[in-house]
């Protein structure tokens, strides 16, 4: 057993997951280590708003770029180093493109929603377009085993975003969801910026190749359905929870959510080193060394979980932070069951990455986003925040158990893992 342990420490797949653990932990963690400033300077109806805008950035995100970013990782492998360079930059392009049609529908549709709201919408397409440019650049530096050089760029991206939120915290004598907003899009422009001017010095822009264009959108199109189903079923219940319920409803859920998905901030640690590796291993036909890695993670994302309601419980009982929130515990955990099936159901549809059946993997994505917008109608009313937890532990129960199935009865290549 120790010789094990000491073996999988050593390996580049560890150490890389360390880097990238480190990385994720505090970008994606951002919003649990400023939760209690947040909770401290807003009223919920201003972190509902301030949630509202996550939201939807990620929504945007299969929208307006249509997953093409999701296909840099896969096709690194197919193309060699000049074509590869050649098909990274008509992605870039794509962004810019959809950024501006986005852009101009949205100005169309500012007569019709409250300014709030359009200014919130205006500024989800920027940080988009930033965002994205910051994220195929990353994706290269992973498939590329740089890892350090992911690190700085998230790293970077971090501090600038917490530099300008301490910056308003002490010359703003009130507070309401800009002071979220605003250093979040300004640290992505930024960054992004950063990124062109890497993509530029090495080589990415390159006239435009309707050929690799076309590639991408057929790889990654069906992802368009597969990334909008997956917000629906992640965010989706905060805009019924608007409609049912209220604003500060909205903001005492995004609480006991981000606290019970926790195990999914490890996951997406351990999956950004683990990509890579698992197309390598899947190329070169090494299923023995996946079967292994993947009974290692499932115990893994079992334990964290058990040990983060453990942390949270006894957070909730001894300390103020969440003074005027209503945080439920029974959310967070099951909320925090719902991300360990939701983990796992990640780890088994790499291998739909791989094999390009993307499209089947947004048929069950599809699935699961419909039962979880029925199950929100129906039982919001009824059981309020409870059916939005529910809905989530259903719908990630239902698609780890599709995504096994069928890939049990898919390709040789599958089956043999």
């Amino acid at each position: 057993m120790i010789n094990k342990l000491n073996k999988i420490s050593k390996s580049t797949l560890f150490k890389e997951s360390i880097i990238y653990g480190f990385t994720n932990a505090l970008y994606s963690g951002i919003p649990i280590l400023i939760l209690p400033l947040l909770l401290k300077v807003l009223e919920p109806a201003d972190y509902g708003l301030v949630e509202f805008y996550r939201n939807l950035s990620l929504l945007l995100t299969p929208i307006l770029g249509l997953s093409t970013v999701q296909a840099i990782t896969r096709f690194y492998f197919d193309l060699d180093k000049n074509d590869f360079k050649v098909f990274v930059s008509n992605i870039i392009y794509l962004h810019f493109f959809n950024s501006i049609i986005g852009s101009i529908i949205i100005l169309i549709l500012s007569l019709f929603i409250k300014p709030e709201y359009f200014y919130i919408t205006i500024l989800c397409v920027v940080y988009f377009l930033f965002n994205q440019i910051t994220e195929a650049l990353l994706s290269i530096f992973r498939v590329e085993k740089k890892p350090k050089l992911y690190l700085i760029f998230r790293i970077l991206n971090i501090i600038l975003d917490l530099a300008f939120l301490a910056f308003l915290y002490f010359f703003l004598s009130s507070f309401d969801w800009t002071y979220r907003v605003y250093p979040n899009v300004t640290a992505a422009v930024l960054v992004g910026i950063l990124a062109l001017i890497f993509f530029y010095r090495s080589g990415y822009f390159h006239k435009l190749n309707k050929i690799f264009l076309k590639k991408a959108i057929i790889y990654s199109s069906p992802l368009i359905l597969h990334m909008i189903s997956g917000y629906i079923m992640n965010i989706g219940d905060r805009f019924f929870i608007l409609y049912f319920l209220t604003e500060k409803d909205l903001g005492n859920y995004a609480v006991a959510y981000q606290l019970g998905m926790l195990v999914n901030f490890l996951y997406t640690s351990f999956n950004l080193a683990w990509v890579p590796t698992f197309f390598s291993l899947m190329k070169n036909e090494q299923y023995h060394k996946i079967k292994k890695i993947r009974s290692i993670t499932y115990v893994g994302i079992i334990l964290f979980s058990i040990f983060v309601i453990g942390g949270v419980s006894l957070a909730l009982k001894y300390t103020s932070i969440f003074g005027k929130y209503n945080v439920d515990l029974s959310l967070i955990i099951i909320v925090s069951v719902a991300y360990i099936f939701n983990s796992m159901y990640k780890f088994e549809a790499n291998y739909y990455f791989y094999n390009k059946k993307t499209k089947k993997l947004s048929f069950i994505t599809l699935g699961a986003a419909l039962i979880t917008i029925i199950l929100n109608l129906v039982f919001i009313p009824i059981i309020g925040l409870y059916a939005c937890a529910l809905a989530t532990l259903i719908s990630s129960l239902f698609m780890y158990l599709l995504v096994v199935i069928y890939k049990n009865k898919g390709n040789e290549s599958i089956t043999k893992t």
